[in-house]
């Protein structure tokens, strides 16, 4: 120990003394004016102790200063996060989506230079196809690369890649203007179906702009945002070009279930949310059309699609597949809670049949559940599979009870 150990000790510890009653006897008996002096320059215990409760107590502002500059620094960029989501996500065509994310980006965080690279013939990502809906005037800020280069970009992980110094052009934005004034640069790809269907390229003059140590979860954030917009501005132009309105249910058709399918299961997938499905079959429906004339059809079928409005919640999505089939797309629904609307759209539709058809013995409703994720349901077609065999197993075992 050394002397200011022993001093704090004796100081916090004056029961030491009982049992060396004659060391406390001898220090009482040293005069005031015996002490040796301080060597020049040093401090007391008292003195020490004091000047470190003040550098501690800096220390803890500074500190506290730091977390809260930290903070705000946060708190902007979330800010400018949620402006910049908002904008794509409002964004009506891929025309206007790009020139929001360029003017967002380039406003809010003083990055000139933003570009979209999408894989050529990668799902709805077709060259041509865009050319024919956009014409040139996308040419300063899309560009269309084949899987090779993509891949060939990634190589090293789906993660976004930074570099701090670019010395001779970049490969990344080669074909836009001014790429040879980049000095710094980003690819963070753009995931579509657990692809790499693209990228947003983001470029500085500033070298280290963009550096391996900088932190890129708002960038990665920003791809996913970026992925879910150009997914539903292409399935707003889809649905633009048919109608996907049953006019006898006022359900959606067929046409619908593809295009809606893909966009909800993408986002369960991504959500790590639950997507169930419900199928519907009403056996003898062309029997019963057949019997009882189209009119009085088209009223049961108006009747189905409010029985089936009223029995699922407004963000379902309700879609009439066939003469007498039909089925249901329940985001954020487990099976357990899919079940329980299955029964009650069952026994509602059986209680209109009945009174309906009141002439036709037993008209039955086949119902199937399956929902994502689940044993064997790995993708959108694996539901629809699944659901069909569920609905198969419930008819066959009807028929067996019926027997």
């Amino acid at each position: 120990m050394n002397k200011d150990q022993i001093a704090i000790y004796l100081h916090d510890h004056p029961e030491f003394f009982n049992d060396y009653p004659e060391l406390l006897q001898k220090i009482k008996t040293i005069d005031q004016g015996d002490l040796p002096l301080e060597p020049a320059g040093t401090l007391s215990l008292a003195d020490r102790i004091i000047k470190r409760a003040h550098q501690d107590k800096k220390h803890l502002e500074s500190k506290l200063e730091w977390f809260v500059e930290i903070s705000q620094t946060n708190e902007k960029i979330q800010e400018h996060l949620f402006e910049i989501e908002r904008s794509i996500l409002t964004s009506s065509n891929l025309d206007q989506l790009i020139k929001q994310l360029q003017s967002e980006i380039s406003s809010r965080f003083e990055i000139p230079h933003v570009a979209i690279c999408l894989v050529d013939g990668g799902d709805h990502f077709i060259e041509s196809k865009l050319k024919e809906n956009y014409g040139d005037s996308l040419n300063n800020a899309l560009r269309f690369v084949n899987q090779e280069t993509i891949t060939r970009w990634f190589e090293g992980g789906r993660v976004p890649i930074l570099r701090a110094e670019i010395q001779e052009g970049s490969e990344w934005f080669a074909g836009f203007e001014g790429q040879e004034s980049i000095r710094s640069e980003a690819l963070i790809p753009i995931h579509v179906r657990d692809q790499v269907a693209g990228a947003i390229v983001l470029g500085s003059a500033k070298p280290s702009h963009f550096h391996p140590g900088l932190r890129h979860e708002f960038l990665e954030r920003m791809a996913e945002k970026m992925a879910i917009a150009i997914g539903n501005i292409f399935l707003i132009d889809r649905l633009r070009r048919q109608s996907v309105i049953d006019k006898q249910t006022g359900l959606y058709n067929q046409a619908y279930l593809e295009p809606v399918l893909y966009r909800e299961f993408d986002l369960a997938r991504r959500r790590r949310k639950s997507l169930s499905c419900i199928k519907l079959r009403i056996d003898y429906f062309s029997d019963l059309l057949d019997t009882w004339g189209e009119t009085a059809g088209e009223t049961v079928l108006g009747s189905i699609g409010k029985i089936l409005t009223t029995q699922c919640r407004f963000c379902d999505i309700l879609i009439r597949t066939d003469m007498g089939e039909f089925l249901a797309l329940l985001p954020e629904i487990d099976r357990r809670g899919a079940e329980l609307v299955a029964d009650r759209i069952q026994k509602a539709l059986n209680e209109l049949l009945l009174n309906e058809f009141s002439d036709i013995k037993n008209p039955q409703v086949g119902v199937g559940v399956a929902t994502y994720p689940g044993e064997s349901v790995q993708t959108q077609e694996d539901l629809l599979q699944a659901v069909l065999k569920d609905m198969d197993a419930d008819q066959d075992l009807t028929e067996k009870r019926a027997v």
